[in-house]
């Protein structure tokens, strides 16, 4: 063995031992977190959530309720969405939706939703659609989708 390949080796063990001593975020847990802030006359938001290998069951949520799960990216394979459903008393109707809340690209090395949420992406159902809350550059939320009639 040269001395050029023991030194790629000993960088190598460096690198790494740096990227887990400060507990880097590839190897921690991700967190979604969905809440109910429909405002109304009791309204129940009913989700139901899902992977490509997990189906995590339906949860009903009251207003000012939440509900998440962790989970680990494996980079182009995790991916999450959930199907909304919800009556409003108020016009007497129902509003649905279907929509992803987490996807892991290949692209860039980091997952899509990293860069806004890191490992936690917060979702907050309102009456007029989903926002999700951003940790980026600007720590706000941002409507995401609109429900559909």
């Amino acid at each position: 063995m040269g001395i050029s390949h023991l030194r790629n080796i000993i960088v190598c063990f460096f690198l790494f031992s740096i990227l887990v001593s400060k507990g880097s975020s590839l190897f921690d847990p991700t967190t979604v977190q969905v809440q109910n802030d429909i405002e109304g006359d009791q309204v129940l938001l009913k989700i139901h959530c899902k992977s490509l290998d997990d189906d995590l069951g339906e949860h009903a949520l009251n207003f000012g309720n939440e509900w998440d799960w962790q989970f680990r990216v494996g980079f182009g394979t995790t991916y999450f969405w959930c199907d909304y459903r919800w009556y409003d008393n108020r016009d007497q109707r129902w509003y649905q939706g279907s929509h992803e809340v987490y996807k892991a690209t290949l692209s860039g090395f980091k997952a899509k939703y990293y860069v806004f949420c890191h490992s936690k992406c917060v979702w907050s159902a309102r009456r007029d659609g989903l926002y999700l809350y951003r940790r980026d550059k600007r720590e706000m939320w941002e409507k995401r989708y609109t429900w559909d009639p």
